[in-house]
């Protein structure tokens, strides 16, 4: 069973993105924030993949995957950038700190669940 951790501070992205995800049979969980999901990375099992937000509360995005990227235990643990900024500098910045995906809202089902399914077979 594939089990997803989801960082984002919108509830109604976190609401919709586990339906979509729960319905293709995966286990979601999230945190609302960056302090919250390196609580839960610390735990084992890790999930088997992050999908993160880059404006969150605390500890931003990109400083949560540079501190995922800089840890032994989480330093290979898929990460897909889910965000507004669309900009090609972002999604540089998330790809050089080691995103292994970088996804701009709004989010569209069908592209949505097939990233995911990419970067899980990829594993």
């Amino acid at each position: 069973m594939h089990r997803i951790l989801i960082v984002e501070d919108d509830e109604d992205l976190v609401n919709l993105s586990t339906r979509w995800l729960e319905r293709e049979g995966y286990t979601v969980e999230y945190a609302a924030d960056g302090e919250a999901a390196l609580e839960l990375l610390a735990y084992d099992p890790l999930p088997t993949l992050v999908l993160l937000d880059v404006m969150l509360p605390k500890i931003d995005g990109f400083e949560l995957l540079r501190r995922i990227r800089a840890d032994e235990r989480t330093k290979a643990l898929p990460v897909m950038m889910v965000t507004s900024f669309s900009r090609d500098r972002d999604a540089v910045r998330g790809r050089e700190l080691g995103a292994n995906d970088y996804l701009v809202k709004p989010l569209h089902e069908l592209d949505f669940l097939k990233r995911v399914e990419h970067i899980i077979k990829d594993q």
